[in-house]
């Protein structure tokens, strides 16, 4: 319990910089690129077009209303992955600044996720106009998002917490992770539904939290149902055991850090 009151604290002591960082750094990326925020309706747009070609016209596969059977997977799927990517660089591209100042660890790659989230936010909006284009009834399970994004960003950001240590230690895990996630995205119900995995192996897909997400988004944005309770409470637990090893990681390396950087 002491780890997660110490973090709590660390979030108060730095809010203002944790904003301050993190408005920064949208606004560096949006002034990187010529179309500013429109890149960020096209980027999961053009991710969700590929797709469709690949799996309706060439597969001759496809789910009903499928551009937004695909979409309420690759927003949550990009704020999962783009997060992990990003939090591994989080301490080690901070040098720089922590030589000159502390800052507690846990705080970076916390920035990472929330600027992240800020995308998957704006990612929603454009999902529910696709929704509206598409004629598909909206419902109350719409409340029940923030039930599944709490629990997602649970695991996210204890995940980051863990990359971000990892990333200090091991120069190659970002070359590996790329084919990691790459292969983690094609074994998650992204692009079709579980129900095509034979029964006999569907247990497997149970063990990928992006399962219970995807599924959990789709009922309530396009069946008009629930998420999977009782799934969003297992994976609850594993974050926040998640969370409470990467605080312990970083908070016991904290000094150390600078040394290896």
């Amino acid at each position: 319990m002491l780890i997660f009151k110490k973090i709590v604290n660390d979030v108060k002591s730095y809010k203002e910089y944790i904003l301050y960082a993190t408005r920064c750094e949208l606004k560096i990326q949006l002034s990187s690129t010529y179309l500013g925020y429109i890149w960020w309706v096209l980027d999961p747009l053009l991710y969700m077009l590929v797709y469709m070609l690949l799996v309706m016209l060439i597969f001759k596969r496809g789910e009903e209303n499928f551009p937004v059977f695909i979409f309420c997977a690759l927003i949550p799927w990009k704020w999962t992955s783009k997060s992990i990517m990003d939090s591994i660089d989080s301490i080690k591209g901070k040098s720089n600044i922590l030589n000159q100042i502390y800052i507690s660890k846990p705080v970076l790659p916390l920035i990472k996720v929330l600027l992240n989230t800020a995308k998957f936010f704006f990612g929603i909006f454009v999902l529910l106009i696709l929704i509206m284009l598409f004629k598909i009834p909206y419902s109350l399970h719409y409340f029940e998002f923030i039930i599944i994004f709490a629990v997602q960003f649970l695991l996210i950001f204890g995940l980051s917490l863990v990359f971000s240590h990892l990333g200090i230690f091991f120069r190659d895990i970002k070359n590996i992770l790329i084919f990691v996630i790459r292969l983690w995205f094609y074994v998650s119900p992204g692009l079709y539904s579980l129900e095509r995995i034979p029964q006999e192996f569907r247990f497997l897909w149970w063990l990928n939290p992006m399962t219970t997400f995807f599924i959990s988004y789709r009922n309530i944005f396009l069946y008009n149902k629930s998420p999977l309770y009782m799934q969003l409470l297992i994976w609850t637990v594993i974050s926040i055991l998640i969370i409470y090893l990467g605080l312990r990681h970083l908070y016991r390396f904290d000094k150390k850090y600078m040394k290896m950087i």
